[in-house]
């Protein structure tokens, strides 16, 4: 039987200091694909971030590898140039199948086949869906029975029955590394700052979350389902021994929530004697986090945790459902920091009647911690999240006409009372107060893995607090008052 062409494309639009990461979506649908129909399948993955060419360059690709089916993974603020490529696919060839995946089918659903280039939608965990799809294209049959998928029925957009989150993750086979090189994807910034060895593979043990913050999305579930420590294991000597990673960055939401899973994963990674650097660039949950964890963590090689705080007022945390035990928090941050961990947290701007002085109140509880790093974002009403669904019904936000502006740098939308300009206001404010110390400078540039490399992006951070400041004065932006 002839191979068909599988073209499977990661739309990635370059936002703040965020570059791309391996595509771990589009490797784990390969392996899903090969699992099932073993070599009927040719794979190329084109991913837009590492490949920023014009259209004239995604034209010659396609007249190379003339592919039979198209698979798109975006999310919605890039959405644009999802319908973008996928017009270009249906003008290269109208036969070729284009199938959209990723977290945006799941805020937009079936809407998304309003665009007539795209042919199918699968929407949420997508390794069974996607092999039930093209069961039924190879038999010619229908698809109204592949539940998680949106098709046209009689000429308009249809959705099948939901499908059910797989329960089992070691039935998944690992992702198909062999489509791309890891190696890439070191010459990108991304949130976990600079690396400690030459490249790094993303690695993900878990999927769902338990908690209910009301920013998020919900792509994955609110039940933890989570790979056993042994399939872990698995995959990790799988990295080690056959792609030669030095380093690994498990981007769980909740990789601590079972304390006993994470104790003995770590103690079959010491015991292996394999030699690895770990991150948690994601952001683990602090108030769950165990101590012994911390040192365990520690032991196999962890050299950077990322927490998520959002906000430091009690009211606010309730407010946003995060409910975030504040004082364990800071004795988890506190006893990361202590264990030579470089130790950040994540901060968010502008929620629903949040005021400028709550807002400074967390900024100075991130100033005066033990943190090492920071970062500060505006609140953002993602499409399909609690917040967002609450901001419709309010009356404080219409439906959007276009995604692009739905990401963490926005610059177009407020969900508080306070002006979007003020926020960016404060969002350099923190800036300045948290990284401007020389206490913090010193510290963390002890505990920076490549000193050469820390130099150079404190001062590039330096130099756009800076040139930030300089176009806020001469804006006539006010200024900060009553804070050193």
């Amino acid at each position: 039987m002839k191979k068909k062409r599988f073209l499977l494309i990661r739309t990635f639009k370059l936002l703040g200091a965020g570059g791309p990461v391996p595509p771990l979506g589009l490797l784990y649908i390969a392996a899903a694909i090969r699992k099932q129909f073993g070599d009927r399948y040719q794979f190329k993955i084109y991913d837009t971030g590492t490949n920023p060419s014009s259209p004239e360059d995604f034209s010659n690709l396609l007249a190379d590898f003339n592919p039979h089916l198209v698979g798109l993974s975006s999310m919605s603020c890039e959405a644009d140039l999802l319908h973008r490529i996928a017009g270009q696919v249906k003008e290269h060839d109208g036969n070729t199948v284009v199938i959209a995946g990723g977290p945006h089918t799941v805020v937009v659903k079936e809407q998304l086949l309003n665009d007539q280039n795209i042919d199918f939608s699968v929407i949420g965990e997508g390794e069974r869906t996607i092999v039930e799809l093209l069961d039924a294209l190879e038999e010619e049959g229908t698809v109204n029975g592949v539940a998680g998928l949106a098709y046209r029925k009689n000429g308009e957009p249809a959705l099948t029955n939901p499908r059910n989150l797989i329960e089992n993750l070691d039935e998944l086979p690992f992702p198909a590394w062999d489509l791309l090189d890891p190696k890439i994807y070191a010459a990108y910034p991304n949130w976990n700052g600079e690396l400690k060895e030459r490249f790094y593979a993303p690695l993900v043990t878990t999927r769902g979350c338990p908690f209910h913050c009301s920013y998020c999305h919900n792509v994955f579930g609110k039940k933890v389902r989570a790979r056993s420590p042994e399939n872990v294991f698995a995959e990790i000597e799988y990295l080690h021994h056959t792609l030669g990673v030095p380093e690994i960055h498990i981007i769980d939401d909740v990789f601590n929530f079972d304390p006993e899973r994470a104790k003995k994963l770590c103690a079959m990674i010491m015991g292996s004697k394999m030699q690895f650097s770990f991150a948690f660039p994601n952001g683990l949950r602090a108030d769950i986090m165990e101590e012994n964890i911390i040192d365990d963590l520690r032991a196999i090689g962890t050299y950077k945790i990322h927490y998520g705080f959002e906000t430091i007022t009690p009211r606010l945390q309730r407010l946003i459902r995060k409910n975030l035990n504040i004082p364990k928090a800071v004795q988890i941050i506190n006893r990361t920091a202590a264990a030579g961990i470089i130790t950040g947290a994540y901060f968010m701007f502008g929620f629903p009647t949040e005021t400028r002085e709550e807002i400074l109140k967390t900024i100075d509880f991130a100033v005066a911690s033990n943190l090492d790093v920071a970062y500060f974002f505006k609140v953002t009403p993602y499409p399909g999240s609690e917040l967002y669904r609450s901001l419709l019904e309010s009356g404080r936000l219409d439906e959007p006409e276009s995604y692009d502006d739905y990401h963490f740098y926005s610059v177009e939308r407020s969900c508080s009372d306070i002006p979007n300009r003020e926020l960016n206001e404060l969002i350099l404010i923190a800036q300045q107060r948290f990284f401007l110390r020389p206490g913090r400078i010193w510290k963390t540039f002890r505990k920076a893995p490549r000193k050469l490399d820390f130099f150079k992006k404190f001062m590039n951070i330096i130099a756009l607090i800076i040139q930030a400041y300089i176009i806020r004065k001469l804006a006539g932006g006010p200024g900060e008052k009553n804070h050193d």
